[in-house]
Formats: structure tokens, C-alpha cells, sequence
């Protein structure tokens, strides 16, 4: 039997740390949010923390090690804490997080919406059919353990969804969960499941709250966002449900900025962009359209939905809509069996595109992914020197899209950051980092959350854009 619980706790103290994507970070949040409700107070760090709670990643087998890491750590410092292990990683490998001594719960992400309900009714023993040193004594008595990621792709109606974390000047609200994908390389379908969508009334609630309380930017991200509404009664036969859904929140009063995570390329449809370019007087244009490969085989290999003509045909019709637009993309060098030329190709494709900035990922082996039982498999020390080509050609490409400003007109969104001379950092609406003029006084300087336009007048030494009023 659970046992009883106290209502009152306003004594007690919760570290939350979240480990990963905007998405993870939103999930922390409302983690945050629901201890808040029964009384808990949120503190900054783990120490002397009641509970602690780990909100982890699982992308790369980098972030597991950090994940398992922390838990040793906060343990080590904090010994008498509850340690809690939530998110991706707790989904595809609960068996060796629960076998952690460390650890006193894991949450997957499958039941992380009842991550508070379960602590509080903690039980004073396992279920008479569960081992108390099992690693199911230490998770919700539904939820079976899972083993480097030998699971099904497990399917919720539920997407964890709150009020978002604001800052002064922008917000991510995610609108939709899981992936139906099944990339090669990637066990984001099975950590985060099905794809699903928050209610479009839901969502346009949250981003007016947002509005209302003076957030200028709003964020729209998820982990597959181009596939949102299609799994909603109220999108049925809808072509374009994100298009739709896109017009309607650019309909809200007071909105004055809406970006966009992260699309996949064959998400940028013509239809989306005319309604972007309809209202390009609030669309941020800046496009993040995840690449992974320049080379049709090693796409091919990976399961993406597109090939080299299909990505430069969507970055091609987006320069015609938005032709300052900022381009970025995701690419993982290192494959299987992915050769020399074939990653000579890959820089050589993305120089052609024209593309702005590059998030590189170097292949991990993932457990249970089709790419982990494909031959051909590279030494570490090919995959780092790709993935330091990758970057060097990143830090070229930036600072040349960046240069095409200067001398012109932009529209700056001042952020909290203060530089060492007194510059105010800011972020124009195609995603270019830029601080203001020196001022000794930095009450001086223009105000965090507020926008201005400014005219660009060159590199400082630390390679932002130098903008003045106009």
C-alpha cells in the first residue's frame, strides 16, 4: 500500500537538471512546474536538495556517461537526497540506471507526466512480485524495465505541456512530441515514442499567456514539429496542418516575432511559406533544416526522407521567399562505411548550398538502431577529424553570411548579456548575434526585451556584428 504523504511541503527542496534539447528543457520546466504546485520550493543547486532530480539525454553515448556522471557526483555530494532519473535516457535504458545504487527512482519518459504523482506515493516495499533490489522496485510498478533500448515504440495520447520558461525576450513552447522517423542512426522514436501533438487551442492559450506578460519572441519547437496535427481529429484531411496552425497563431494580437525550431526539408512547403512571407513582418527568417549527409548513399543509408536535389530544391524556394534568410543544419559525420570522398562531399555540397552555421554530431553507435548492426563501422579517430572539418567550415561559413550586413539596416531583439566593454548582446531576426556600442554605464545600454533598428557597422574583436541605432 502507498503510504501516506504530506500535503505540506513547504520545507522541502528539489534540483532539477536537465541534460539536452529545448524540448528536454521544456519537459524540465514543467517538472518544476508541478513540484511548485504541491508545495516544493525549486533551488538552483543540488546541494542540500531533498530531491534531485536528473532530466537526462540520451543522443549520443557522450550523454549517457555524463547522465551517469551527475548521478555519481550529486550522490557523492549530497548523499541523503532522493535522486530521481527522468528523461531519454531513463526510456531506453532504465534497467542499468536502476541497477545504480546511487539511484532511488527512475521515471521514463513514458510516465513523466506522473514523475511527481509517483515520488509521492513511494512505497515502503515493492510489489510482492518484484525483487526489492530489482530495477523495477525502483520505477512505476506499469512501466516494464528496458535494457539498451530493446523496447517497442511505445505510443501516448499524452504530451507533457506547460507554461513555458520565459526570459525577457523569448520563449519555447512546444507544440508537439515523439517521431514516427526511424532514422538509421537515431533512437529519438523509441526514447520520446509516437509522434503527438498539443491540442491547437491549447497551444494558442499558452502563446497569448506569453504574449500578455510581454515575451516579444515566441519559439515553436518539438522534437518533429513539421509533423504536427496529423495525428488530430481537428486536422483530419488537412494537407498541411502546420501551415494552418502557423496562419492561426500569426492571426493572435500582439505577437511580434514567431520562430521556428527546426524543420525537415521536405517540410518546407510551399504552402508554409506563403503563409511566412504573408506575414514576414513577424516571421523570424531563419530556417535550421537538418542535413546529416551530403552524399545520396550514405541519405540513403540513413533512412532520411530526402536526397541532395530534394534539399536543395526547399533551401532554393525558401532564398526565393526570404532572400537574407539564415540557413543552418545538423550534419553527423563518421558514418558507417561512409568514405573519404563521400565526406569530402558532404563539406563540398554544404559550400555550394550556401549554408550559414553547422550543429555537427559526430555518428554515435545508438542500441537497437539500424545502424548499429551495419558493417563498416569507423575508428574514433576518423570520425573526430571529420567532425573537425565539419566545424572549421562552420566557423568560415558564419561570419561570411554575416558580413553581407554590414552597412545595412537590421532589427535587433536586445537580450540580458552584458559584455565585458559594456555591449548589450542581441539577436537580429535571421539569427545573427550582435552588441550594441560601448557604454561605461549599463543602464545605458538598451534594454533587455525590447527591439530596435540598427545599423551594422562590422566585426567586434570577439566576431559579433557591431550595430548602432538609426
Amino acid at each position: 500500500m502507498p503510504k501516506t504523504t504530506s500535503t505540506d511541503h513547504s520545507n522541502q527542496t528539489v534540483f532539477i537538471k536537465t541534460l539536452g534539447c529545448k524540448v528536454n528543457t521544456f519537459d524540465g520546466n514543467a517538472i518544476s512546474n508541478q513540484f511548485r504546485a504541491k508545495g516544493y520550493t525549486i533551488v538552483d543547486s543540488a546541494d542540500g536538495a531533498d530531491i534531485t532530480v536528473l532530466n537526462t539525454c540520451s543522443v549520443t553515448s557522450a550523454a549517457d556517461r555524463e547522465a551517469r556522471y551527475l548521478i555519481r557526483r550529486y550522490r557523492r555530494e549530497n548523499p541523503n537526497s532522493k535522486m530521481v532519473v527522468t528523461g531519454c535516457y531513463a526510456q531506453t535504458d532504465s534497467a542499468r540506471l536502476a541497477a545504480m545504487q546511487e539511484v532511488d527512482f527512475v521515471v521514463p519518459n513514458e510516465a513523466k507526466e506522473r514523475l511527481v504523482q509517483f515520488i509521492e506515493g513511494e512505497t515502503d516495499a515493492p510489489p510482492e512480485n518484484i525483487a526489492p533490489e530489482s530495477p523495477g522496485a525502483k520505477m512505476p510498478t506499469d512501466v516494464k524495465p528496458v535494457s539498451e533500448n530493446r523496447q517497442s515504440h511505445f505510443k501516448s495520447s499524452l504530451v507533457l505541456f506547460d507554461d513555458a520558461s520565459s526570459s525577457q525576450t523569448r520563449a519555447f513552447v512546444k507544440i508537439q512530441d515523439g517521431c514516427n522517423g526511424f532514422c538509421a542512426y537515431c533512437l529519438i522514436p523509441y526514447a520520446r515514442g509516437a509522434s503527438r501533438s498539443v491540442g491547437p487551442e491549447q497551444a494558442f492559450q499558452e502563446i497569448k499567456r506569453l504574449i500578455d506578460a510581454g515575451t516579444p519572441e515566441i519559439v515553436l519547437t518539438g522534437i518533429h514539429i513539421g509533423d504536427y496535427g496529423r495525428d488530430l481529429d481537428s486536422f483530419a484531411g488537412n494537407a498541411e496542418p502546420f501551415a494552418t496552425f502557423v496562419s492561426s497563431i500569426m492571426e493572435i494580437p500582439g505577437l511580434q516575432r514567431l520562430r521556428i525550431s527546426s524543420l525537415e526539408p521536405g517540410e518546407l512547403s510551399k504552402d508554409l511559406l506563403e503563409v511566412l512571407k504573408l506575414h514576414a513582418d513577424k516571421f523570424c527568417p531563419h530556417f535550421h533544416l537538418p542535413l546529416q549527409s551530403g552524399h545520396d548513399r550514405i541519405l540513403k543509408l540513413m533512412r532520411r526522407s530526402y536526397d541532395k536535389a530534394g534539399y536543395e530544391a526547399a533551401v532554393v524556394m525558401a532564398r526565393d521567399y526570404f532572400p537574407g534568410a539564415s540557413f543552418g543544419a545538423d550534419v553527423i559525420p563518421g558514418f558507417p562505411s561512409e568514405t573519404d570522398e563521400e565526406a569530402d562531399a558532404t563539406l563540398a555540397f554544404i559550400e555550394h548550398m550556401g549554408l550559414n552555421y553547422l550543429h555537427v554530431f559526430p555518428y554515435s553507435l545508438r542500441p537497437n538502431t539500424s545502424a548499429a548492426r551495419m558493417p563498416g563501422h569507423l575508428p574514433p579517430e576518423v570520425v573526430k577529424k571529420r567532425a573537425a572539418k565539419l566545424r572549421a567550415l562552420s566557423e568560415k561559413l558564419a561570419p561570411q553570411y554575416a558580413a553581407q550586413f554590414i552597412g545595412k539596416t537590421v532589427d535587433v531583439l536586445w537580450e540580458k548579456d552584458i559584455d565585458s566593454e559594456g555591449r548589450r548582446s542581441g539577436l537580429t531576426r535571421n539569427y545573427l548575434g550582435v552588441v550594441s556600442v560601448s557604454s561605461l554605464n549599463p543602464a545605458d545600454s538598451p534594454a533587455p526585451g525590447t527591439s530596435a533598428l540598427c545599423r551594422v557597422k562590422g566585426f567586434t574583436e570577439a566576431g559579433k556584428l557591431l550595430v548602432i541605432p538609426v
